[in-house]
């Protein structure tokens, strides 16, 4: 269910789609008997990838995921928190590289904040998860590589067999004890759903977004590359596609299963 979840999720990023309607265009055009049906095909697969790249439609799709909750900034409150989870953001080992280079973008943010407000709360512990998802070495491994180049030498816990969010809040479940406020640290576009797993094994996270791709700019005007097609804007039209799908079958399939989980754990 793992490998078919992540393969129907890859099918339905927008580059995709858009790839796979050209080539069906293309298919028409060539075998089939309706030139203008081939046509619209075309037309349907050039609008989606032109869509998709445009800053415009990209903001708009991943605005209301980022912009659901503010990142920490004052910890005078939280001086009673125990742990800061860094959620788990994907890496490509590579034995070349130093640890902090293995990290993907979103990965690396996770990490800095983390270590920001670990800092702020000497008392804290960080709490690394993630597993060896097609790698041969555990993402919290990797994370707690990275804290350490980066001065946190000091103990910390990993979680290294959780495979995606679902399972990482089971892993939580077994460390942090229920309605135990801690510090949640993972990309802005993927907190709600992340909140949303963790309440249903009944953890008390405190957001801490990181992560933001859509950045306020204090000047007033767009600048006039963000009118204009772009890698940047299809990246974050494909977070946002990846995360509102994510919602849906959070909400589908994986709050209720946590649910019974939990109730099992407690009958036990």
């Amino acid at each position: 269910m793992f490998l078919l979840k992540k393969i129907i999720g890859l099918l339905c990023m927008p580059l995709t789609v858009a790839g796979l309607l050209l080539i069906a265009g293309l298919a028409l055009l060539w075998f089939g008997k309706s030139r203008k049906l081939a046509g619209t095909v075309l037309l349907l697969g050039t609008i989606t990838a032109m869509g998709f790249a445009s800053s415009p439609v990209a903001d708009r799709l991943l605005t209301p995921l980022e912009r659901r909750y503010e990142p920490v900034a004052n910890v005078q409150d939280l001086v009673d928190v125990r742990f800061v989870v860094v959620l788990g953001g994907g890496h490509r080992s590579d034995p070349r590289l130093a640890a902090t280079m293995q990290l993907s973008d979103a990965s690396l943010a996770r990490l800095i904040e983390g270590i920001r407000l670990h800092r702020q709360l000497p008392q804290s512990m960080l709490v690394f998860t993630g597993g060896a998802i097609f790698d041969a070495f555990s993402h919290a491994q990797v994370m707690a590589a990275a804290a350490g180049e980066l001065g946190e030498m000091e103990p910390r816990i990993l979680l290294d067999q959780p495979r995606d969010t679902a399972e990482e809040m089971l892993a939580l479940r077994e460390v942090i004890a229920a309605n135990e406020p801690f510090l949640l640290v993972t990309s802005a576009s993927h907190m709600r759903r992340s909140v949303a797993l963790a309440k249903a094994v009944g953890l008390a996270p405190i957001p801490a977004p990181t992560d933001f791709l859509v950045k306020q700019s204090l000047a007033r005007k767009r600048h006039p590359g963000d009118y204009f097609p772009s890698a940047s804007a299809l990246r974050r039209s494909e977070r946002a596609v990846y995360e509102y799908l994510g919602l849906a079958w959070a909400q589908v399939r994986e709050i209720p299963r946590l649910h019974r989980v939990v109730a099992e754990m407690m009958d036990g």
